[in-house]
């Protein structure tokens, strides 16, 4: 059964590369490729993952591991294989059946377009990629497809690369997410660089997750706590980066430029979840440190409540999904760092679910309408996404049961009010849209419906679990009542004015603040000038020693630190090509550079120990 469960799962993630290769190969060697069976390759391939990942997850009781030696450098050894667990298999089957539906969904809204090979060919290959993820057995493979997954995603978001915005905003979203991939390989670096150094085990250096309570054990017993803790955050803010969090979720918004399938994949169940997936795994290292936690719980709340306020204030469609996306996955690592991963699964897979669909039912075409069984569906995917029926109701009041700290509770109520607001407000700007009469294209209906038909099913599957009707449902039927009211009243359209509102407070009103202040300031200056009470001599001697430093101090300074902006900027614009290569150049000299200096400190610290 052991061998049989690997062979099919690794049958299943190599038929994505075999379907793309076949693509790709034929086009570059000018051999017909029939679209017809493009897409219907693509589509088998998604669906036989989907079955098989189903089939493991019912007949798997403990981890599975296969592996083959990739590098070995005398006792350095770095394993390439495939690690299975539950919670890999049930990720890998969201995956697998949300790109099925997306995929569906992409027969008919591509078929108009030009190049739509190249289109499933980038699907095959991202499944690949995020499946070969999920199934890493260690770290050092992980941050491999970790990177071909933000490969990938680049390619999908600029796929209309002929259009600038398109092409500018898939590299936006390319090189923001260097930051996290710089701080992962750090991470790594210098975990393996202690495992080689201390662990007495050399297995331990391709930081394998079936060693990771050993390795977690080591690092924290062999290292300072600042250098523990440095490596801790250098994992949280790649996890960070990844998920989208504060102050990192400005690139969700740069993947808004994408086709609507590949923005419904992105947001779902594949690329941001990679950082909620990397802190599962985590764990144990965490463990060590309860600081940790109370971090991760912090940043997830903050993005949380920071996020449903943008998309309160948005206006764009597909915006305002994105924010969700950031303040839902903020949820996530909320329950991630209370210890719940049960509660963090179910979250997972009822965002991956429902947000899917949004994207799916967003309105697109030249007159951007949409027929109203659409737009029922999107009512019902977004009352689920506010937790108030099918599975995001599970999802939302079992994450809130098992928090025991009565602020949490008062900040994850609030954010369910906040979510509740932005989702109806997002359903009353869009009910406009809806066209009776108009015609519905089976494929894209039946993708959606496929979706919500999941999610029904799986809220019955876990109806009988530990939870009850709390308050995170009762706040969020406050917020949809409150913005009723606020439709009925006319005055839900002034909230499209707080930016302008915010505009004019920045740029009109603190401006009258500091010139009040300038006003008062000078009339004090003539009331103390015209008593006398300070001799006019020593009052000029002021002014003239105050009028020397501005002129030859202050003015200089300011001249000084103008001059060296300008020659920084000059150099950035010299050294934006705009061509990928050159930008991975500079990161893996800034990378190397970073890396030496660290050791090198780390050398001195030593010696001054010893």
């Amino acid at each position: 059964m052991q061998n049989l469960i690997l062979d099919n799962i690794t049958l299943t993630i190599l038929i994505p590369l075999w379907i793309f290769l076949i693509i790709m190969a034929g086009r570059f060697f000018s051999v017909y490729v029939n679209q017809g069976v493009t897409n219907i390759l693509t589509l088998l391939s998604s669906l036989f993952g989907f079955v098989v990942s189903l089939i493991v997850y019912k007949n798997i009781g403990y981890p599975l591991d296969w592996s083959i030696t990739f590098i070995r450098i005398n006792d350095f050894v770095i394993d390439f294989g495939i690690r299975v667990d539950r919670l890999s298999v049930i990720l890998l089957a969201i995956l697998f059946f949300i790109s099925f539906c997306v995929q569906l969904y992409s027969v008919s809204y591509m078929k108009e377009k030009t190049k739509n090979y190249r289109f499933f060919a980038l699907l095959n290959l991202f499944n690949f990629a995020m499946s070969f993820l999920i199934l890493s057995p260690n770290l050092f493979q992980f941050y491999v497809f970790w990177e071909l997954v933000g490969v990938v995603s680049y390619l999908l978001i600029g796929f209309d690369y002929e259009k600038q915005e398109k092409s500018n905003a898939s590299r936006r979203v390319f090189l923001v997410n260097r930051i996290g991939d710089v701080a992962l390989i750090s991470a790594i670096i210098f975990s393996s660089y202690f495992m080689y150094n201390y662990a007495g085990n050399k297995t331990f250096v391709s930081l394998s997750f079936e060693d990771f309570n050993a390795i977690s054990v080591i690092l924290s017993a062999y290292t300072s706590q600042i250098i523990f803790i440095s490596i801790c955050v250098l994992f949280l803010l790649a996890a960070m980066v990844k998920s989208a969090q504060f102050p990192f979720h400005t690139w969700l918004q740069d993947a808004m430029e994408a086709e609507l399938p590949v923005s419904a994949l992105l947001h779902s169940a594949t690329m941001v979840i990679a950082g909620v997936y990397l802190l599962t795994r985590l764990v144990p290292i965490f463990d060590m440190n309860g600081d940790i936690y109370r971090a991760i719980i912090l940043i997830g709340i903050i993005t949380a409540i920071m996020c449903s306020i943008m998309a309160i204030l948005e206006k764009h469609p597909k915006k305002i999904l994105a924010y969700s996306t950031s303040a839902n996955l903020g949820l996530m690592f909320m329950a991630l760092g209370l210890g719940n991963i049960k509660a963090v699964v179910i979250l997972l897979i009822a965002h991956a679910l429902m947000k899917s669909s949004l994207f799916l039912l967003l309105p697109h075409g030249e007159n951007k309408t949409f027929s109203y069984t659409e737009f029922y569906c999107f009512c019902i995917s977004g009352l689920s996404l506010c937790g108030l029926i099918l599975l995001g109701f599970s999802a939302k009041e079992y994450s809130y049961i098992l928090i025991n700290n009565i602020w949490l509770k008062y900040l994850y109520t609030f954010a369910s009010i906040l979510g509740a607001f932005y989702i109806t407000k997002l359903a009353i700007s869009l009910y406009g849209n809806a066209e009776k009469g108009r015609k519905i294209k089976p494929l894209e209906l039946i993708s959606v419906l496929f979706i919500i038909g999941t999610s029904i099913l799986l809220y019955f599957k876990i109806k009988g679990w530990q939870y009850s009707l709390g308050a995170p449902f009762y706040c969020s039927i406050c917020g949809i009542v409150f913005i009723l009211i606020l439709e009925k009243l006319n005055l839900l359209s002034k909230i499209g004015n707080c930016p302008k509102i915010i505009e004019n407070i920045n740029n009109v009103q603190i401006v009258k603040l500091y010139e009040g202040i300038t006003n008062l300031a000078c009339n004090i200056e003539r009331v103390i000038y015209s008593l006398n009470i300070i001799p006019k001599k020593i009052l000029l001697c002021g002014v003239v020693a105050f009028n020397w430093i501005e002129v030859n101090i202050l003015n200089r300074f300011i001249k000084l630190v103008a001059e060296c902006t300008k020659m920084l900027s000059k150099l950035d614009m010299k050294m934006q090509t705009k061509n990928i290569q050159t930008y991975n150049a500079y990161a893996f000299i800034f990378i190397t550079l970073i890396l030496a200096l660290i050791i090198i400190a780390y050398k001195l610290i030593l010696g001054q120990v010893s």
